[in-house]
């Protein structure tokens, strides 16, 4: 489908879904910390993900495709390139002859599109998705990568392993607080273990679950885990659930960084 060569933010202020202040204040975000407008406009709370992918659609005339209810077979997702599905979060949803359908967020986003054409040499057509439901098609086919490697190499499958149910429920709140601490706690026992089968005695109070992560963040950086953006994101919802920091006092240390 053809779109008007129009930029997200300008169709967003046309369609008055945010107001003059409001784009420029996710302007000056995206200069100071990077991103797409419409992931800036969620995060900081002008407009909802659902709300977005609505009025998107309904300008476009496009229907809202359901992710959740589509099954995505592995050979479709590996006709597009790994790292553009994850650079510009889209998932391909449907494959004929020399048509690839991706879902996208944003159908503006002709970055995207122009590089997908160009790494498939395909023509490129689009749906509308949310991006929460595309963030979590992507998790899914990674996982689906991740089997098909464990199959192809002879390891175990993940529901094959001590101790895996095969099927999960979704846990509460508590339930993964509780099982976070516990985990942290007998990694502490385990490395204190270690060290004292080294020689020397640790305290009680010489390793604590602050020293831990402290030790963890640095090493998942250097392996490529996480990313310091991904980082920084995290710590900033973190000081906002917190009430320390408001979106509005990030915006402006962000400009007076910059400036």
């Amino acid at each position: 489908m053809a779109f008007e060569r129009l930029k997200l933010g300008e169709l967003l202020l046309k369609r008055k879904l945010v107001s003059k202040e409001q784009l420029n204040t996710a302007i000056e975000y995206q200069k100071s910390l990077g991103g797409k407008i419409g992931n800036i406009v969620v995060k900081l709370g002008f407009i909802s993900d659902e709300q977005l992918t609505r009025e998107l659609a309904h300008h476009y005339g496009m229907e809202v495709t359901d992710l959740a209810n589509q099954i995505l077979p592995l050979d479709l997702l590996k006709s597009v390139p790994r790292q553009i599905i994850e650079k510009h979060e889209l998932i391909p949803v449907h494959v004929t002859g020399t048509v690839v359908t991706v879902a996208m967020s944003d159908p503006t986003d002709y970055e995207a599109l122009d590089e997908l054409q160009f790494a498939t040499g395909k023509k490129i057509e689009t749906t509308i998705a949310t991006r929460d439901s595309i963030k979590r098609a992507i998790a899914e086919f990674l996982a689906q990568l991740d089997r098909a490697a464990e199959a192809k190499s002879g390891a175990p499958k993940s529901e094959d392993r001590p101790g895996s149910a095969g099927k999960l429920r979704p846990a509460s709140a508590g339930s993964l607080k509780a099982l976070a601490e516990s985990t942290e706690s007998s990694l502490i026992e385990n490395v204190k273990r270690k060290i004292e089968a080294a020689g020397p005695k640790v305290a009680p109070n010489m390793l604590t679950r602050a020293e831990l992560r402290a030790a963890v963040v640095p090493l998942l950086l250097k392996k490529g885990v996480i990313t310091e953006g991904e980082l920084f994101d995290a710590v900033v919802d973190l000081l906002k659930r917190k009430g320390v920091l408001s979106d509005r006092e990030l915006v402006e240390r962000a400009k007076d960084s910059a400036g």
